[in-house]
């Protein structure tokens, strides 16, 4: 499956045969080999509300999944796939795409020579849940990739049958040949009734432009086409329906399962446990209420030597075990979380509030907001900010944008005090322990925002011999908030480091770029 992205044909599609399909025969009520009376009228168009909802299925529906995030800071690479012990084809094809889309993004994205400076480019890969049953497995896969001048979304599902030795495309949704010949055609004809389609012809579909396939509650196929696929300017998904009455003759044995495990996602443990877990009417894990917060410590970094450590793209599968070390080490810190995981994992959040941390904002899709729209940056800021609000009822105060990438315009919409870093333990990058600590207790200076992830393993196993590195030198660990003290932080302004104790010659710190 993972090579069905390099099959995928760059080429623009002028359009469609409208002639073909608007003219001839009187047709057969359902053929594919006849012309259908489409309506243009825009109740034709199945509404949002009756397509899957491509924010993903809860998580909690399969219980050994991990999503698995991975980052490179610098060449704007962020990707977070799905691993199944149960289902070790699903974890297969998982890796193996991302492994490839970011193998060709590294190739054709190299640092400039003479100032070691990477291109102007981000890859972001992120999959979703769209089909769960104990049988079946359907994974949605955005593929977003930039050039600086420019970016499209890919998209691709992966779907996997439990048992089976391989993963599976939408070519083993449907039955015969002439079965996969009869929906491409569906296909077509749907897609005539969309204006952002271009005039001309689809007669040489391929297959690979069809490599996402799901279904909505009411069973129809949604094809999402790659950005720009059917025509300039078709961005966001283009999402053509073909019918659940014209599709559901056509479908395998297995694309009928996919279909159920689609419209009626069953949990692949007791049906009971996983509704006592979940919030009635959210779909979300159920959420205590957090406990009460540490009483605001006195500090004054301005006389002391203060560090504020951070955490960015988590809560992860290890930010338990991170934060008994923070307790022990007493070590109030700053996690700076992603919307998808601390949906996932609420309780974490609770527990960071009632321990005296502080939860910070990191957006929901992880893209660089120097390539969104405006409402695109609003957008990833709320849906982050409704999920916190959710745990632990209040939005983040802080907001941290991926890959410290901003501007005048995007500090502005973030409504906070933006904080970025001093010190880059290369956490990221290294996944080696022994280099963590020894970066972060070597760069780190009085007033310092170590910039750290929770998601890695190496990073979680760093962080004692850091506490107590830092602790010999006779730093106090304090909150980003508690770093600015009583100059404060102010909303849209960016914040690299806090204040330094006092000297004769000491001059105003704190403030990026000032």
């Amino acid at each position: 499956m993972p090579s069905a992205f390099g099959r995928k044909s760059s080429l623009l599609i002028s359009g469609i045969l409208c002639t073909v399909f608007l003219t001839g025969c009187a047709p057969t009520p359902g053929s594919p080999k006849s012309p259908l009376a489409f309506s243009h009228d825009t109740d034709a168009v199945p509404s949002a509300t009756d397509r899957q909802n491509t924010d993903s299925l809860p998580l909690l529906l399969v219980p050994d999944v991990e999503a698995v995030a991975q980052s490179d800071e610098h060449r704007r690479i962020f990707t977070r796939h799905f691993e199944v012990p149960s289902v070790p084809e699903a974890t297969r094809a998982q890796r193996e795409l991302v492994k490839e889309v970011v193998d060709a993004f590294k190739a054709t994205n190299v640092p400039d020579v003479s100032t070691g400076t990477f291109p102007a480019a981000e890859l972001n890969v992120r999959s979703d849940l769209t089909a769960v049953s104990t049988q079946v497995l359907g994974i949605r896969v955005n593929t977003y990739e930039s050039s600086g001048a420019g970016g499209a979304t890919r998209y691709l599902t992966q779907w996997s049958e439990q048992g089976s030795p391989r993963a599976m495309g939408t070519r083993d949704l449907f039955g015969s040949d002439d079965d996969w010949a009869d929906f491409k055609e569906f296909v077509v004809q749907a897609a005539t009734i969309d204006p952002r389609v271009f005039n001309g012809s689809l007669m040489d579909l391929e297959d690979s432009w069809l490599d996402s396939v799901n279904f909505d509650r009411l069973g129809n196929a949604l094809v999402e086409f790659d950005d720009n696929s059917l025509g300039t300017g078709s961005v966001g998904p283009l999402i053509v329906t073909v019918s659940a009455e014209q599709v559901s003759a056509l479908l395998s044995d297995f694309g009928t399962l996919a279909r159920t495990a689609s419209t009626s996602p069953s949990p692949r443990i007791q049906l009971g446990l996983l509704q006592d877990s979940l919030a009635p009417g959210t779909g979300l894990p159920l959420a205590q209420e957090p406990g009460n917060p540490p009483s605001p410590r006195s500090i004054d970094c301005k006389t002391e030597k203060c560090v504020a450590l951070t955490f960015d793209d988590g809560p992860g599968p290890k930010t338990g075990k991170l934060l008994d070390s923070l307790r022990d080490g007493k070590a109030p810190s700053t996690f700076f979380v992603t919307g998808p995981n601390a949906k996932l994992r609420p309780e974490i959040l609770q527990r960071m509030v009632s321990e005296g941390h502080e939860i910070g904002n990191h957006t929901w899709n992880h893209r660089s907001f120097t390539s969104l729209s405006s409402a695109e940056i609003r957008s990833e800021i709320d849906r982050t900010n409704d999920v916190i609000s959710q745990a632990v009822n209040q939005p983040a105060g802080l907001l941290r944008p991926p890959f410290g990438a901003h501007n005048s315009i995007s500090d502005r919409l973030s409504s906070t005090p933006v904080i970025l870093w001093d010190v880059d333990t290369l956490d990221w990058k290294h996944r080696n322990a022994e280099k963590v600590v020894d970066s972060a207790i070597k760069q780190t200076r009085p007033g310092s925002i170590v910039l750290l992830h929770d998601i890695h393993s190496s990073t979680v196993a760093a962080v004692p011999r850091i506490l107590s590195g830092l602790q010999a030198k006779g730093y106090t660990f304090v909150t980003v908030t508690e770093l600015m003290g009583s100059a404060g932080l102010e909303a849209g302004e960016s914040y690299a480091r806090g204040p330094q104790p006092a000297k004769p010659d000491n001059r105003k710190t704190g403030k990026a770029g000032r």
